[in-house]
C-alpha cells in the first residue's frame, strides 16, 4: 500500500454543457419549451452533474454532520459548556464514539462560543499524562492543553470564537477557535481500576466557566440527526448546509463550495436540490458511492509499515477532504501525530485478514518496544470499530498492564487469540470469533516514530 492521494472526481468537464440551460441549473425546462430528446439530454446532464459534485459534497460534509450527530448524543448526557466526565474505563457497552481507548478517562465538553468566551482551568498534574484536545466543527485539532503542549503546571485558558472582539485581562492565555462549536476532549491517564479514584480527584478540578457572568445561555440549534439520515440525501444535505451556515468553513474551501451551489447545496439558502428530481437522482447515487469510497479508501490514506497503516497526516486536514472523511468514519477525534499515533492493521504478516479462527503473536524485540514519551497500548476492536466483549474484560494491553511478562532478553510477546493461551495468560489480548482490527496507540511518540524510521512488528499467525 502506498500513501493515498487525494481523490479527484471529474467535475470541471461537465461545466461546458451548462450552455444547455438559461439561468440556474435548478431551473426546470418543460417538454413544451423544447424537443423531448433535448429534455432527456438535459435531465441526464443534470443528474450526472449532481452525482459528480454530490460525491465531493458528501465527502466534504460527512465529518461536519458526524460532529452534529456526536454532539447531540453527548449533550443529552451533559449540556453545552459543561464537562461530561467518564468515571470508569470503557468497555464493549460503549458505543458513542468509534475506536475508544481503554487507557484514559475522558472528560468531554461541547462548547458554544457564540455567546462569549469560556475559561478552561486545569490543576497541576505531575507524573501522569493528560491532554485537552480542541476540535473545530470540521474535526480539525487546532490546539492542545496538557503534558506535551503546556507542561505540568496549573493553567487558566480563555477560549474565544472566530469573530470575538473584546478585552481580556492582561496576560490571559488565549485559545481562538476557527468555529463557534468546539469539541473539547480531555484524556487523563489511568493505571487500571485501582487508580480510578486518583483520576476522579483530578477530573473534579477541571472546570469550564463563562468569562463574563452575564453571558447568554449556550445553544446550538440544529435538527435532530439520526444514523439513518446518513443515507438520506435530502436530510443529509439539509443538515449539512444548516451546519455550514452556523459554522462557516475556512477561505480555502471557497472554490469547492462554489461548485456545491450548482446543485443547490448552499449554506446561505439551505438545501434546494430536493426540489429537482434529476438532482435527487444524482445525489442518491452519489451518497451510496461516497459511503463506499470512505470505507474502501481508509487503508490507502496511511503509510504501509510492515502491514500496519500508520497515519502521519491526520488531526488537521486543510483541503484533504477524503482523509478527513475517512478519519471521521473510523477514528473520530483522532489526535495529531505529535500527540499520538495510531498504527492500525486488519491483516497478518501474510496479508490475510485477522480472524478469531486463528492464533497470532506479536513479538517486540527489546530495542523495538514502541518508542514513546508517555505510554503505549494495543487495542482490540471488532469489524465495527468498537470493543469486543471477552471473558477477562481486557480490551487493550500495553506498558502499564498489570502482570505483563517480558522475556529474559527484555523482548515482549503478545498473544492474540479467541481462547486463553496456556501459560501466557498474562500477555493475552482476547480476540472475537470473527474478523477484527488491531490498533497500537503511541502517546507522545519519539522522533524515530514521527520520522517514519521505526519499523512496526508484524502480526504472525501461529502455524
Amino acid at each position: 500500500m502506498k500513501k493515498g492521494k487525494k481523490l479527484l472526481l471529474p467535475v470541471a468537464g461537465l461545466f461546458a454543457s451548462m450552455a444547455l440551460f438559461t439561468g440556474s441549473v435548478l431551473a426546470e425546462t418543460t417538454p413544451a419549451q423544447t424537443n423531448p430528446p433535448i429534455v432527456e439530454q438535459q435531465n441526464q446532464y443534470l443528474e450526472n452533474l449532481a452525482y459528480s459534485i454530490g460525491i465531493q459534497a458528501y465527502l466534504y460534509g460527512y465529518p461536519l454532520v458526524d460532529m452534529v450527530k456526536t454532539m447531540q448524543i453527548l449533550t443529552k448526557q451533559a449540556p453545552l459548556n459543561t464537562f461530561l466526565h467518564k468515571r470508569n474505563l470503557l468497555d464493549a457497552s460503549f458505543r458513542d464514539v468509534v475506536t475508544p481507548n481503554n487507557d484514559t478517562l475522558y472528560s468531554q465538553a461541547w462548547l458554544d462560543l457564540s455567546k462569549g468566551p469560556l475559561v478552561l482551568s486545569v490543576p497541576k498534574i505531575e507524573h501522569r499524562y493528560y491532554s485537552f484536545q480542541f476540535l473545530d466543527a470540521y474535526t480539525n485539532s487546532f490546539d492542545y492543553v496538557g503534558t506535551r503542549r503546556t507542561g505540568t503546571k496549573a493553567g487558566r485558558y480563555v477560549i474565544v470564537g472566530p469573530n470575538w472582539k473584546g478585552k481580556l485581562a492582561k496576560g490571559s492565555k488565549v485559545i481562538q477557535s476557527p468555529t463557534n462549536m468546539v469539541w473539547l476532549i480531555g484524556r487523563t491517564l489511568v493505571d487500571g481500576e485501582k487508580d480510578l479514584e486518583n483520576v476522579h480527584a483530578i477530573q473534579d478540578k477541571y472546570t469550564l466557566t463563562p468569562y463574563h457572568e452575564k453571558q447568554a445561555k449556550p445553544s446550538i440549534n440544529l435538527p435532530t440527526f439520526t444514523e439513518n439520515d446518513f443515507n438520506d440525501p435530502a436530510r443529509f444535505f439539509e443538515i449539512m448546509t444548516q451546519t455550514m451556515k452556523l459554522f462557516p468553513g475556512p477561505k480555502a474551501d471557497a472554490a469547492m463550495l462554489s461548485q456545491f451551489k450548482l446543485i443547490g447545496i448552499d449554506p446561505n439558502k439551505g438545501f434546494q436540490g430536493s426540489k429537482n428530481p434529476e438532482i435527487m437522482a444524482g445525489l442518491t447515487r452519489a451518497v451510496k458511492d461516497a459511503q463506499e469510497i470512505i470505507v474502501k479508501t481508509i487503508p490507502s490514506i496511511g503509510t504501509n509499515n510492515n502491514f500496519w497503516a500508520v497515519y502521519y497526516n491526520i488531526g488537521t486536514y486543510g483541503t484533504d477532504y477524503l482523509t478527513r472523511a475517512d478519519v471521521a468514519k473510523f477514528a473520530l477525534g483522532a489526535n495529531i501525530p505529535a500527540e499520538a499515533l495510531y498504527p492500525r492493521t486488519t491483516v497478518d504478516s501474510d496479508g490475510n485478514p485477522l480472524s478469531g479462527g486463528h492464533q497470532y503473536v506479536i513479538h517486540f524485540n527489546k530495542d523495538q518496544l514502541p518508542p514513546v514519551n508517555a505510554f503505549w497500548s494495543l487495542s482490540m476492536y471488532g469489524a465495527d470499530t468498537f470493543f469486543v466483549a471477552n471473558p477477562i474484560n481486557r480490551f487493550s494491553i500495553g506498558d502499564r498492564t498489570e502482570g505483563l511478562k517480558y522475556n529474559p532478553d527484555g523482548s515482549l510477546d503478545i498473544y492474540i487469540q479467541n481462547t486463553a493461551p496456556q501459560g501466557h495468560e498474562s500477555n493475552w489480548l482476547p480476540a472475537p470469533t470473527n474478523n477484527f482490527i488491531l490498533m497500537l496507540r503511541m502517546y507522545i511518540p519519539k522522533q524515530n516514530v514521527l520520522d517514519q524510521s521505526y519499523k512496526m512488528p508484524s502480526v504472525q499467525k501461529v502455524k
